[in-house]
């Protein structure tokens, strides 16, 4: 086996500091269909396309010979210097498929490669041609084999001169974006830079890059796509290399850096209204409540409290463990925000949430002579005309509302106070949307369950934090089993002894996507068999998102009011619902939850001072990661331990649900394995902040992260600058 160094691609030569960096329609094979495709997955210029990251290396650099490949395990890869003996196209009659076969030799033998569906490579497959080849054997259990659809470049070099960039090195393997295939990608990411991409003023100061002994911002991006041989492959396949360092350091940093410029921004802004002062004003808003304010409870409102009379507009985040009373706070800071003669606006994500919400502060407030609006979406009533047409004026009043509050026909006259209940199933656009329906109103955000404190500081860090660490006295234990579905029948007789004695119980069946028929189905044929068999005799009720609001509503209120006795249910319960007659909870398929759903599931039940169970239920097969979220749950009722062990299991990104975008747009960092550089970043930002922010690195930060956070892009000129680029 011999090693073959690696030429450097592209040169390491450092541009000419006046050379203006390519655009993304600069770049061969880039045209307007193929930039707008590329924008849509967030990639708008060509320092957006360098900062994708590869989504693993593949040594390519160690040449071996075919018997080599040969001896290794069937689908092992290894990188091939062959000659081409003979090759010929194959048409199958089924299925139209083209088949390429050819015989490739070397010095210990030879072996037919074949490639499915590319017969253009024939026509390049010529006697005698010499080429390099990554791929591996496709027999296996010691069965014959041939080598199946590998790379290939031809020697001395392919007709775009770029064999360097695809063999013979480390090579990055990009995840498909965009249509683009990896080698696409390496190609586009090599004409980039050979053209002069990444050669920008280095964003970062130069004291922190010596601080924190990371590398020029250019050498850190060619290391990235480009790797030298002698690179060692466990810190590269770690993101521990110092140009990956780097790079997370310096995407981690500048949205530290864009957060705190929105907190700056924030401000800047004059609060809208005078709150009372605390004299006699807080005893009054606590004698509201039918019980007294634990530790925690008392710790967060005295902050919220000092916010509502600070000098600038609150922009907080509550959040604490299911049941520990975030509502109670949020109702104080309402109330005190209407008796100070402002308006106030609780919004929530779902109907089920905002009528509870509405007939709860409705009933505490009734003390006080306040109306609770509400206000839901659909078809506009008589009722809800007569609330928008409130709203607008400058009376202070209190209203409470799903998305509808956001309409664009929905306006305050005197919006003082914001509070928005579930946060994470708003975006930061529509929580920006209702608060810009204020003038610089304060803003109160609450959470389902914990955040972990690395998320909380990426994903909401221009939000300050309270949290609420205890629960109120008197509330119920709640057991945790783990059951596979073939003993079922133990949870639904769990299920019947509670009923039979006076209580309610929760049977929950995931409803992933309200469109699939298939998910929806299961849950209404679980609702009819059981109504059938195991529980005939008990009076049961389905509700799902897709009954209409009406039916779904009614169910709801039968439920509350103890006239149904056990509710089978999608998701659709699994915020905010409060049931104290509710001490059984069984959850169907539990291992397609994560565990921060489960644990707002299991939520529901323990809210009175009964002893409840929460079963879950498990398919016959599941697998160790299932099994070890599943195990979590059974071992602890800590909602910050959970959020931990989640965020560790399932990543920031679906922890939020946020795939979509690739964990809240990070490209390189991961905020669980990087925590250690995400600590260093936030100590660098407060040192920073602390000064005079260096207006290069700001100006960075609007650019990378403006956009989403609502600070202005910063890229009002075309695509392909890299950071330290001012605009006009």
């Amino acid at each position: 086996m011999s090693t073959v160094s690696s030429s450097p691609a592209p040169s390491g030569a450092a541009a000419p500091e006046r050379r203006s960096a390519p655009g993304l329609l600069d770049l061969p094979g880039i045209g307007p269909v193929r930039q707008a495709a590329l924008a849509e997955t967030g990639i708008l210029t060509v320092d957006d396309l360098l900062t994708l990251a590869p989504r693993r290396y593949e040594d390519r650099s160690r040449f071996m010979t075919l018997a080599q490949l040969a001896c290794r395990p069937a689908g092992e890869k290894g990188t091939l210097l062959v000659e081409i003996r003979s090759s010929r196209l194959l048409r199958t009659r089924r299925r139209g498929l083209t088949i390429t076969r050819a015989t490739v030799t070397d010095s210990s033998g030879e072996e037919e490669v074949v490639w499915f569906n590319q017969p253009y490579l024939v026509r390049h497959l010529t006697p005698g041609r010499r080429l390099i080849l990554f791929g591996g054997m496709s027999g296996a259990d010691g069965r014959p084999g041939c080598i199946q659809n590998p790379e290939m470049e031809l020697l001395p070099k392919d007709e775009s001169g770029e064999a360097s960039v695809h063999m013979g090195r480390v090579v990055p393997v990009y995840p498909r974006t965009a249509g683009f295939s990896s080698r696409q990608l390496r190609r586009l990411l090599h004409q980039a830079l050979a053209a002069g991409a990444g050669h920008a003023p280095d964003p970062l100061p130069v004291e922190l890059l010596r601080r924190r002994d990371l590398p020029e911002r250019a050498a850190a991006l060619r290391a990235l796509h480009f790797p030298t041989t002698d690179v060692d492959p466990e810190e590269l396949a770690a993101c521990r290399t110092p140009a990956q360092r780097r790079l997370i350091y310096e995407e981690l940093l500048l949205l530290l850096v864009a957060l705190h410029l929105k907190r700056q921004k924030r401000r800047r802004g004059a609060r809208g209204w005078t709150c009372l002062p605390a004299a006699g004003a807080d005893a009054e808003l606590k004698s509201f409540l039918p019980f007294s304010l634990t530790p925690g409870q008392e710790k967060a409102w005295k902050i919220i409290a000092g916010d509502l009379r600070g000098a600038t507009p609150m922009a907080r985040l509550l959040q604490g463990d299911v049941a520990c009373g975030k509502t109670a706070i949020a109702a104080m800071a309402l109330l005190l925000a209407v008796k100070s003669g402002t308006q106030a606006a609780l919004m929530v994500p779902t109907e089920i949430l905002a009528r509870q919400h509405h007939t709860r502060l409705e009933r505490l407030l009734a003390p006080a002579g306040m109306r609770v609006g509400l206000l839901l979406g659909g078809r506009p009533t008589d009722a809800s005309r007569r609330l928008k047409a409130e709203l607008a004026g400058l009376e202070p009043c209190l209203v409470i509302g799903t998305h509808a509050l956001i309409q664009k026909d929905v306006r305050f006259g005197n919006l003082g106070l914001v509070v928005i209940d579930e946060q994470h199933r708003f975006g930061v656009a529509q929580r920006m949307r209702l608060a810009e329906k204020g003038r610089h109103p304060d803003l109160l955000v609450m959470t389902a369950t914990p955040i972990p404190r690395s998320l909380a500081l990426t994903r909401y860090g221009d939000l300050d934090l309270v949290e609420i660490r205890d629960r109120p006295p008197g509330r119920a234990t709640v057991r945790t089993e783990i059951l596979p579905r073939s003993e079922a029948a133990t949870a639904w007789e769990a299920v019947r002894s509670a009923a039979t004695a006076g209580r309610q119980a929760f049977i929950v069946y995931p409803l992933v996507d309200e469109s699939k028929s298939s998910d929806l189905a299961a849950a209404c044929a679980a609702y009819a068999d059981l109504g059938a068999g195991a529980l005939a005799g008990l009076r049961l009720g389905l509700v799902h998102g897709r009954l209409p609001a009406r039916e779904r509503q009614a169910t709801m209120a039968a439920f509350m009011a103890g006239r149904i006795q056990v509710l089978v249910a999608t998701t659709v319960i699994e915020v905010g619902l409060d049931v104290e007659d509710a001490t059984v909870l069984v959850v169907a398929h539990a291992e397609r939850f994560g565990l921060a759903q489960l644990h707002q599931l299991r939520g529901r039940i323990g809210r009175g001072s009964r002893p409840s169970t929460c079963y879950l239920l498990h398919g016959d097969r599941l697998g160790d990661e299932s099994r070890q979220r599943l195990a979590v749950l059974e071992r602890t009722f800590d909602g910050f331990e959970l959020a931990r062990e989640d965020l560790r299991l399932r990543g920031a990104g679906e922890l939020l649900g946020v795939r979509q975008h690739g964990s809240m747009g990070l490209r390189l960092a991961d905020i669980v394995r990087d925590e250690e550089i995400l600590q260093e970043a936030r100590e660098d930002c407060l040192t920073l902040s602390a000064a005079a922010m260096p207006e290069e690195l700001a100006q960075a930060a609007r650019r990378r992260w403006g956009q989403p956070l609502g600070l202005g892009s910063g890229r009002e000129s075309e695509v392909g600058v890299g950071p330290g680029h001012d605009h006009p």
